[in-house]
Order: structure tokens, then sequence, then C-alpha cells
């Protein structure tokens, strides 16, 4: 058995290259989230592909130059559309706010998903959000103000700025498990359950990258930055 020589594949040429370039582009495209960009780096790694199995090789590989055509074809197809969408997309002074903090992980079209369905809720100080051992119609996120969660111990724990309320009824179902309070005026944002369910269930990239969401916020809490309900 002759055994493997690697050193021939750092002894290489233009095309050669090119054709190591595609795998490259081709990996990376994988580890983007936003589509768009996914897209893009998709289509430089298939030409980058094509140009290699067409002049790279000792005869041109025709299925490869063609399929690798095809897939280019379909992701510029899809991009015009993207574009196109996203051409129409502004947002709010506190909306780019959420976006480049709590909603990063998201594309600007998920985004704009999730703020077409919620709404801005304005309290002051006293006001219950949430009641224990009941029903929890909505998901909230404080924007601007401060909550107090009461503990079956007694003890109270913050709800500041960028802290989720009534997120775990959300992932698991059943009550309220304690009570929420404002102490100070607040301005959250606000999302029906139903909703936002629903949106999530038609989109399930963005089911998994609110999951994330939720985790850091969770991550939060138990580490004292957020106290949590």
């Amino acid at each position: 058995m002759t055994s493997f020589d690697a050193s021939g594949l750092f002894d290489i040429g233009f095309f050669q290259a090119l054709g190591h370039l595609s795998f490259i582009l081709l990996a990376t495209s994988f580890l983007l989230r936003d589509i768009l960009h996914l897209r893009l780096v998709a289509i430089a790694a298939a030409t980058s592909n094509t140009v290699f199995s067409y002049y790279g090789l000792a005869s041109p590989n025709r299925i490869v130059v063609f399929w690798q055509s095809v897939f280019v074809l379909i992701n510029m197809i899809w991009n015009f559309f993207l574009i196109r969408d996203r051409r129409g997309i502004s947002f709010t002074e506190e909306e780019r706010e959420l976006y480049g903090t709590i909603f990063r992980a998201f594309s600007a079209l998920e985004f704009m998903k999730l703020m077409r369905i919620a709404r801005w809720e304005a309290v002051r100080d006293g006001e219950t959000l949430v009641q224990a051992d009941r029903e929890l119609d909505d998901v909230m996120l404080i924007y601007d103000g401060e909550a107090e969660v009461l503990l079956s111990d007694g003890s109270t724990r913050r709800l500041i700025d960028g802290a989720f309320i009534g997120e775990m009824s959300f992932i698991r179902g059943g009550v309220a498990t304690a009570p929420v309070q404002t102490v100070q005026a607040t301005r959250y944002v606000s999302w029906r359950k139903a909703d936002l369910r629903g949106v999530l269930d038609r989109n399930p990239a963005m089911r998994s990258t609110m999951q994330t969401v939720f985790s850091e916020d969770l991550t939060n809490k138990l580490m004292g930055g957020n106290g949590g309900a």
C-alpha cells in the first residue's frame, strides 16, 4: 500500500487555488446567519468552482459547470427578491436600538416581522404586569424602566431594560409562577403569544434564533443581571 503524500496539496497553481477557494467559500457560507450574505458567498463559491471545473482540469467537467451555473442562477433570483424586500424596511430609533442589542442575531427582515406584530406599551409605577397562577397572554420585553418579581420565599428580583417577561410560560406553557409589578414608569414591547407563535411556526429559522435570545435572557437572570419571573 502506497502512503498518502500531502505535499502536492500545497504545490498548486492559480486554478487549483481557485478550486480550494470555492470550497472555503462554501464552508464559510454555512457559518452565516443572514440569508442574503449566505447566498452572496454561495454565489462566489459556485462561480469559483465553475471556473476551476472548466479551466483547471485536464478536460472540462461539464456536468459540474452546468449544475453550478444553475445554483448561481437560483441564488441570484432569490437575492433579487431579498434585496427588493429589504429596500422597504425602515426602523424607528427605538427599534434600531433593540435590533442592535437584543435582536442582533435576527436578519433585518426577520426583525421587521417581529415588530409588525408587536405593541408598544407604557405603564406607571406600581402597575401589575403579571399575576401569579394566571394565564399570561403576552410575552413582554422591558425597553425603559424597572419591575420586580416577587419570589415564593418573599424576596424580590429586579427586571431592568432588556429583560423578558413571560418567556418561560411561552416556552413551557402553563400559568405564570410569580407576580411582576413595575417599580417605576416603564415602557415595554409586547407580543401576543398566539401571534408570536404563528410567526415562529411559519419561520423555523426565526424559532431557533428566538430560542437563543430567550436562552441569553435566562442566563442573565440566573447570573443576576436581570432577575426573572
